[in-house]
């Protein structure tokens, strides 16, 4: 299995599904903002997925319908509210493609609030980007991060 860089102890029981870089992200988000939100719920499917052909059996069929749903890095709850995070390194427009189909497959799952609110957050990010996150709603939290850690031992001497 292929890995995406170095893990830090507890990482992937604390944060499942993400990246190295995303934590370190995604933690100093929880530093400045963490405490205004009731709780996170983290890697959560979305959607109804895709059901695969009729020859295919338990316990195949149940897995390949839950592979193929979406999948956001973060809901947060304030209040009984949710909000779709998405955490990036550096943040591109791809990542505001996410976050709408998250929006969507949310919004057509008929959750408990009709409209969540949406949030990108990142060490950094592409300012092109900017009036489509205006566009959309998507508040933008960025934290500048020293992703030097996450270098080999032999390299951050």
């Amino acid at each position: 299995m292929a890995t995406n860089g170095p893990q830090f102890s507890g990482d992937q029981s604390k944060y499942p599904g993400m990246r190295a870089a995303e934590a370190l992200v995604w933690r100093e988000f929880l530093k400045a903002q963490g405490a205004s939100y009731d709780r996170f719920d983290y890697n959560t499917r979305l959607g109804p997925g895709v059901t695969p052909p009729d020859h295919i059996v338990e316990p195949y069929r149940s897995a390949s319908i839950a592979a193929s749903k979406l999948r956001s890095d973060i809901i947060g709850w304030r209040g009984g509210l949710p909000t779709i995070f998405e955490v990036e390194r550096y943040a591109k427009s791809d990542a505001i493609g996410q976050i709408l189909a998250y929006r969507a497959a949310w919004e057509a799952a008929g959750g408990p609030s009709a409209s969540p609110a949406l949030a990108l957050v990142c060490a950094d990010y592409n300012p092109h980007i900017q009036p489509a996150l205006t566009e959309h709603g998507i508040d933008l939290y960025v934290y500048p991060v020293d992703f030097s850690q996450l270098a080999p031992a032999r390299l951050r001497s």
